[in-house]
């Protein structure tokens, strides 16, 4: 969906800021959305940096089946730069209309809305605009704080009025919560709302200020994440049923936080209370001037268990040091013993050969002939020859080797051809075989080149013809490495070297069933269309992706939402999966491992 940037207004409103105003603290800088005006009051009289901000307000129309255009008025002043962000999910009172007007005209894709509830909330709209600088707010170490409310759907659609009737290119998936990508990880449901909540008895500041303002506090959501997502979400509230109605969310690899609470009465004092004594504490980098009382934690003041600990913390450190240290030596040492691998992708003449000899010697060909040094060794002079032999079986294999600036040539992949002619008489043999291996575009990263049209169709069909094998240095590093994350066999690696065309992005062992189709993220299902061959539940799968290969067990198979045994070809079915849909994405194909 190409969706359009709405314009949001930064600071060309005036906010509504109490008369006496003295700014404490220019750090953090912090935005209070859809929060009451008091909110901001007391914010400002605490001395913080805060502006004022809506989403906007959900809007009366006519009820009934047809589609409207979605119409925002949003205020978020500076929002790109902000460092703490509260949300208030409770909407504000709804207006009897749109408070703008549509800025496209209706032949142009725009959002429209359903009319089946008589009511129309812009808010998902604004939040999803607003949600990659969102994101980057959090994955720069910046905190959210939501009053959670549940998620209010509605259907919306992209489309455009053509031909006098509604045209829709694609439904959109976004509602009340759609302003930070990560909350995608939680099943928000609604709850009857209760005031009941249970605090863990732990002298933590949240836990303190949370038995402080919790006793008018309601709840209307409940909350869980999916299983990928536990170790990133700490549940901090529970209802007198046990779930979980308020948590924290720590995303791995950032010092962002989101502090999700239910609907607290009294927002004035608990919005100063977090930024002056619990925010500080999740976030200190946040808060460069505020200390508050933690100047008790300095050396000079400190209890001596305490002192007795950060010095057994500082011990933990230098060994931590030593340690990564010797990892250090442990990877150099790797990175030279294999350097081999790297070699195949950036070299090109000799060095190119040792090192493509060294990979199919660790795929494990044990009579691999360097022809060049064959020929110095016997002091023996004549026209070019290929550059390494394989001998390891019937039929020997002739192996030219390239590496070169931009795309192949017939005449690089082609060459071999000559060398096989020539070999066959001077062997007086028929079993003789070629290999064409080209480092292709090496002066570029690898995931950088072309690599899935390397090789032009007529240059696939005369290998074929030919009885050669053509692939690039790519390829071969794929496949070595995921020799070597998986453990196959190296035979299954080894037998492609004795095929016809171009040579499959994956070992022997993996016979295609077919290609992704679809991926529903709230049950962690891929969809599979399946084309050749059959699916049965407890076999291995592993799926092909551009730089690398994934490997699961088949726990579960699904058709037409039945469980079932088997799916063979001609079905769609659903797999039970643990990697995220970002990696298994629509057209990659899968494979069935057989037994190596």
């Amino acid at each position: 969906m190409r969706a359009r940037r709405l314009k949001l207004s930064r600071d060309k409103e005036k906010e509504k800021t109490p008369k006496k105003f003295i700014l404490k603290y220019e750090k953090p800088k912090v935005l209070l959305i859809d929060l009451p005006d008091e909110v901001l009051e007391s914010t400002h009289s605490a001395g913080f940096n805060a502006s004022g901000g809506t989403f906007g307000s959900p809007y009366k129309v006519e009820l009934g089946d047809e589609y409207v255009p979605v119409i925002p008025k949003a205020h978020l002043p500076n929002y790109t730069e902000q460092e703490i962000i509260f949300v208030n999910l409770k909407p504000p009172e709804t207006a009897n209309g749109p408070l703008g007007s549509k800025t496209l005209s209706k032949g142009e894709n725009d959002w429209w809305c359903k009319c089946n509830k008589g009511e129309i909330d812009p808010r998902s709209r604004v939040m999803f605009s607003a949600k990659s600088d969102f994101n980057r707010i959090l994955e720069n170490g910046g905190l959210f704080v939501i009053f959670a409310e549940p998620r209010l759907l509605q259907t919306q659609v992209f489309a455009k009025i053509e031909h006098g009737s509604l045209h829709v290119r694609e439904h959109i998936w976004a509602d009340n919560w759609s302003f930070l990508s990560v909350i995608g990880n939680l099943t928000i449901n609604a709850e009857v709302p209760g005031r009941e909540i249970t605090v863990p008895d732990s002298d933590h500041i949240l836990f303190q200020f949370l038995r402080n303002n919790i006793k008018d506090a309601k709840y209307t959501a409940t909350f869980s994440p999916s299983s990928r997502f536990e170790k990133q979400w700490i549940p901090i509230l529970h209802n007198k049923f046990g779930n979980c109605v308020g948590g924290l969310i720590v995303p791995e690899n950032s010092k962002g936080r989101i502090l999700i609470l239910p609907q607290i009465s009294k927002k004035d004092d608990a919005v100063v209370t977090l930024l002056r004594e619990v925010l500080p504490d999740l976030s200190p980098h946040l808060f460069p001037h505020i200390e508050g009382v933690r100047w008790v934690e300095r050396d000079e003041y400190e209890l001596v268990p305490v002192l007795n600990y950060k010095a057994g913390k500082v011990e933990v450190q230098l060994r931590a040091e030593r340690e990564l240290e010797e990892l250090d030596e442990r990877i150099s040492k790797e990175r030279s013993k294999l350097g081999f691998l790297h070699g195949i992708l950036t070299k090109t003449d000799k060095e190119l050969v040792v090192d493509v000899k060294s990979c199919l010697e660790l795929i494990g060909f044990e009579k691999v002939i360097d022809v060049d040094e064959q020929i110095q060794k016997e002091d023996a002079k004549g026209p070019k020859q290929e550059d390494l032999q394989i001998h390891d079986k019937s039929p020997a294999l002739l192996i030219e080797i390239k590496g070169i600036s931009g795309l192949p040539h017939e005449s690089d992949t082609i060459q071999v051809v000559k060398y096989v002619s020539r070999r066959m008489k001077e062997w007086k043999r028929t079993d003789v075989r070629g290999v064409a291996i080209i480092n292709h575009q090496r002066n570029l990263p690898a995931l950088e080149r072309n690599n899935q049209n390397v090789f032009m169709q007529p240059q696939i069909e005369d290998a074929e013809n030919h009885d050669i094998i053509i692939l690039t240095s790519w390829d071969l590093f794929l496949l070595i490495r995921g020799m070597m994350k998986w453990g196959w066999a190296p035979n299954v690696i080894q037998e492609l070297f004795y095929r016809s065309g171009r040579m499959p992005r994956y070992p022997s062992s993996y016979e295609p069933i077919g290609k992704i189709f679809s991926y529903w993220e709230k049950m962690d299902v891929v969809g599979v269309e399946i084309t050749d061959n059959k699916l049965q539940r407890g076999d291995r799968i592993g799926y092909v992706l551009p730089r690398q290969y994934l490997e699961e067990e088949v726990l579960s198979l699904q058709v037409d939402n039945q469980d079932v045994e088997e799916a063979v070809a001609g079905q769609s079915v659903g797999i039970k999966t643990g990697y995220p849909k970002e990696l298994l994405r629509k057209g990659t194909t899968v494979c069935r491992i057989r037994n190596q």
